[in-house]
């Protein structure tokens, strides 16, 4: 089982039609067609690791309102085991508001209150994370610095849990992880936590990042946390070539096939691949597409 631990968001999209101008400002007027929901924060960690069949535990801070309702329901349907503590405060929710026809986001609302949790929720977060000690073996925290995550919290976990610990930092709260398994900033969050600006001159290939990847993967058989630094690696910097990906692309598939308990992380080394393939016109995304849905997982 794999633990999540952080800021659960709610994203909410509102959909519609623009076919005017509004009168009393130069803003488009959006007739409303289709509102939608879906986990995000820590929630979208969650999920993602679900869709994937792998077991996983949310832990966060939500209200008994009706937007703490509707993340109970998403996490029940997408089978994702969860202890949800409240503190009074309003859950996080992202509005995105969306013409359709041109996929146009016109406008995103924020609603959020940002203080850290007391003694007193962490004690009870650290709890959980003691019971299901025997049961997990990898700890995500998902840092949003919006108060979940405090320091004592922190040290806390550090000596309790006994598996490995994964996270998502926030630059601000990087002194928390000193001594964790391993921290995956995005280039901008590393350049803030250095202190200074890390540029790409170089023209990365991307295949070669794969490969390596691949070769991780062969070795070690079920998989590695390590291989996450590649994937950013690939996601952030890399540029492939339409033969190249299918090429490789068949060989991780073949390579998932052979592995029982495949590594969530190979699988998504497949949808970023995916990613990059669809920016060029002429890869055949449909063969990719039923190769990683029906090949492997039939």
């Amino acid at each position: 089982m794999i633990i999540v631990l952080g800021e659960v968001m709610l994203d909410k999209y509102t959909y519609g039609k623009v076919e005017r101008i509004n009168p009393e400002a130069p803003v488009p007027i959006l007739n409303v067609v289709e509102e939608r929901y879906t986990l995000g924060g820590a929630g979208n960690v969650a999920n993602n690791v679900a869709s994937l069949k792998h077991d996983v535990f949310l832990i966060s801070i939500i209200n008994n309102d009706e937007f703490g309702k509707c993340i109970e329901d998403l996490c029940n349907k997408n089978n994702i085991k969860y202890c949800f503590i409240s503190d009074g405060r309003p859950i996080i929710v992202k509005h995105r508001f969306v013409a359709m026809g041109y996929n146009q986001q016109l406008l995103r609302v924020d609603y959020e209150k940002i203080r850290p949790i007391d003694d007193s929720l962490a004690e009870k977060i650290l709890e959980v994370i003691k019971k299901l000690n025997g049961e997990a073996d990898i700890l995500i925290i998902s840092d949003y610095a919006k108060g979940v995550i405090t320091k004592k919290l922190m040290d806390n976990i550090k000596k309790t849990f006994k598996g490995k610990i994964l996270v998502d930092p926030k630059p601000k709260n990087i002194e928390f992880y000193k001594g964790v398994y391993l921290i995956k900033p995005n280039l901008k969050e590393a350049s803030q936590i250095v202190g200074r600006e890390i540029e790409n001159k170089a023209k990365w290939d991307c295949t070669k990042i794969l490969v390596e990847a691949l070769k991780i993967a062969q070795k070690i058989r079920n998989g590695d946390s390590r291989i996450v630094a590649l994937l950013d690696i690939a996601d952030n910097y890399l540029q492939i070539e339409r033969k190249k990906v299918i090429h490789l692309l068949s060989r991780t598939i073949a390579l998932a096939r052979r592995i029982k308990n495949a590594d969530i992380k190979l699988l998504s080394l497949v949808r970023i691949a995916i990613k990059y393939a669809e920016l060029l016109p002429d890869t055949d995304i449909n063969f990719i597409n039923f190769e990683l849905n029906y090949g492997y997982y039939n």
